[in-house]
């Protein structure tokens, strides 16, 4: 065979490879993870019409499916109110809803914590053979891979199971997708911090502070690095005007 030949045969044979490899990926996600479609859905939890009172939905298809199964003392993890398995159950039927429904997402991360880093099966389908956190945050990249709040939630989940560098990228992504809150900011400087890069948890925590959020978690870090957040200038109320005396003067 000539050798331009070769090297074409060659280069085909990696494109087939890689090919076959992000192929089969894909497959195993799907097949671990269950695939995002479903009978009703899914629904863009980021797309306004989502929040669109209509005949079908006269709240709105979020609203509609948040009153029922995620409702406020659910998302608080109340297990006084609720077993475990019950919220399993209500996170993931949410989550097959609306696949991107971030706080539902974190809910379902904080719930796993709570279950001891496994969640029960009970409510596993065939559409959806896998109940954990990390399967729900597959689902909901494939569904929709630009969401920049799914991939802020995805970092925080990442960041407290101690996978910092694979946290970074995703705040990281969150930041480039144009996620400019302080939550997201706080986040960062805190993962900076726990990765003793100084420099850069101090500049995080300052736009965290601009950005109005700021706990005592990274300034106490901080502080003990030796490398302190100015103080918090709080804007001096203006001087309320002063009452006219009730007492008449003569001239």
């Amino acid at each position: 065979m000539p050798k331009k030949n070769s090297k074409l045969y060659m280069a085909s044979c990696v494109i087939l490879t890689i090919g076959l490899a992000l192929s089969n990926q894909v497959k195993a996600d799907i097949f671990d993870c269950g695939p995002v479609t479903n009978s009703i859905g899914p629904w863009d939890y980021a797309d306004p019409s989502s929040s669109v009172p209509t005949g079908a939905d006269p709240m709105g298809r979020i609203k509609r499916v948040e009153n029922v199964h995620f409702q406020q003392a659910m998302e608080a993890l109340d297990l006084k109110l609720f077993s475990i398995d019950r919220l399993t159950g209500e996170f993931s039927y949410t989550l097959r809803m609306l696949p991107n429904h971030p706080r539902a997402l974190l809910a379902m991360s904080r719930l796993e914590n709570r279950a001891g880093g496994k969640l029960p099966q009970r409510s596993a389908t065939t559409t959806s053979p896998k109940i954990t956190a990390n399967c729900f945050f597959d689902r909901a990249i494939r569904f929709r891979p630009d969401d920049k709040a799914v991939r802020m939630v995805y970092g925080i989940h990442l960041h407290q199971r101690g996978k910092l560098k694979e946290a970074l990228a995703e705040y990281q992504l969150a930041e480039s997708l144009g996620e400019e809150s302080g939550n997201l900011y706080y986040n960062i400087g805190l993962l900076h911090a726990d990765m003793k890069n100084w420099d850069k948890a101090y500049e995080y925590g300052v736009k965290a502070e601009h950005g109005g959020l700021m706990l005592p978690g990274l300034r106490g870090k901080l502080e003990k690095a030796g490398r302190p957040l100015p103080p918090v200038v709080r804007p001096e109320k203006p001087a309320l005007p002063k009452s006219p005396s009730s007492s008449a003067t003569s001239e």
